[in-house]
């Protein structure tokens, strides 16, 4: 956004025009707030004991699987809504987003970045939040054709590649956060701010690849 001023030089009051520069932040974010960082000690016990602390999340894992083949026959459904509508419904964006969301909170509580254990479906409460501002119609037909026949999420092979070799890294990450916590009590902040960029990073690529939004996701942990 520009504006106008003016600046006295001399004895000539001369027009100065600025120009504000503003970055436009990524219409998808994942966002965990930092607390004390204090985690359960029991907790990272069963974490450090062969990722036994997933035992407990089975629950979610088994309905999250089926959610997830069901969200993406729902997510290809929505590409045809674009190609002939330029935007999709409601009900389709809101499937997306909830999964979007929930597995978001599973991942949180498995990396000890919040010790607040995962709700099922929707949760405006809980620490693990996902962001998704609607995006703009009408939406890209052409990204809606290549989704429809199954070539979009070919262009996300680059971030899928990376984020595949990320995901063994943050294994490794989530595993030493559970012997940090049992040895002092709280997750190493610098942890805490890997697993929230990582997963961010996760969260935008799905979302461009469900066409929550058109703009190709950033190579990027930051928000």
């Amino acid at each position: 956004m520009g504006y106008a001023a003016a600046q006295v030089r001399g004895n000539l009051l001369v027009p100065v025009i600025e120009v504000e520069m503003t970055q436009t932040a990524y219409p998808v974010d994942f966002t965990v707030p930092v607390d004390d960082e204090y985690r359960s000690r029991g907790l990272a016990t069963l974490g450090l004991v062969l990722f036994a602390k997933g035992l407990l999340l089975i629950p979610h894992l088994f309905l999250l699987a089926a959610y997830f083949i069901a969200v993406h026959v729902i997510a290809w459904i929505g590409y045809w809504y674009i190609l002939f509508n330029g935007g999709k419904p409601f009900w389709v964006e809101n499937y997306e987003i909830i999964f979007l969301q929930w597995s978001s909170r599973v991942f949180a509580w498995f990396t000890s970045t919040t010790d607040v254990y995962p709700t099922f479906g929707t949760d405006d409460n809980h620490p693990s939040q996902v962001t998704v501002v609607e995006a703009p119609e009408p939406q890209s037909r052409l990204l809606a054709f290549l989704g429809i026949i199954l070539v979009r999420a070919l262009l996300a092979v680059p971030h899928l590649f990376i984020l595949l070799w990320l995901t063994l890294g943050t294994l490794v990450a989530a595993w030493f956060g559970y012997l940090m916590i049992l040895i002092n009590g709280t997750l190493p902040l610098g942890l805490h701010y890997y697993f929230v960029g990582f997963h961010r990073w996760w969260a935008r690529t799905w979302a461009w690849i469900a066409a929550l939004t058109d703009e190709y996701p950033p190579f990027t942990f930051k928000s």
